[in-house]
C-alpha cells in the first residue's frame, strides 16, 4: 500500500535535487520503474523550477510538495505562492519560454493547474 507524504522546500534552485529525490522515491515506492520513474522525476524538476522562477517572489517563499495515490495513479502536487497567468502566443509562434506545462503534459497522464487565493497548485499524475 502506498503511503502519501508531504515535504516543503524554499524557492531556491539549490533545493531542486530534494524535489527530484522526493519524486523518485515516491515513484519507486509506488512501483514505477525505468522510463516511467524517470518521467516523474523529470516532471517534478520542471514543476518545481517553474514554481521557483515564476511562482515565488523570493528564495524564502515556501514550495509545498505532496504525493498520494488516487484511483490507481500516482498524483504529485506542487504548490507555490504565485498567481498563475496563462501565456497566450500568436499562432505559429513558438515562444522561447513558457512551454513547461506542454512538456509536463507529454510526460504525465494528467496535468491540472488550479489557481488559488494564495498561490497556485499544480497537480500531475502518472498511472502504473
Amino acid at each position: 500500500m502506498f503511503r502519501s507524504r508531504q515535504q516543503s522546500i524554499t524557492a531556491e534552485l539549490s533545493r531542486l535535487k530534494e524535489a527530484r529525490d522526493f519524486a523518485e522515491q515516491a515513484g519507486a515506492d509506488f512501483g514505477l520503474q525505468g522510463e516511467s520513474l524517470y518521467m516523474v522525476k523529470l516532471a517534478m524538476s520542471e514543476a518545481v523550477t517553474n514554481a521557483i522562477q515564476h511562482g515565488s517572489s523570493g528564495p524564502s517563499d515556501p514550495i509545498h510538495l505532496a504525493v498520494l495515490e488516487e484511483a490507481g495513479s500516482l498524483v504529485f502536487e506542487v504548490e507555490d505562492t504565485g498567481k498563475f497567468v496563462p501565456r497566450v502566443s500568436r499562432r505559429g509562434v513558438v515562444p522561447e519560454r513558457g512551454r513547461g506545462l506542454d512538456f509536463l503534459r507529454h510526460l504525465m497522464d494528467e496535468v491540472d493547474v488550479r489557481p488559488r487565493r494564495n498561490g497556485t497548485l499544480l497537480r500531475f499524475a502518472k498511472r502504473r
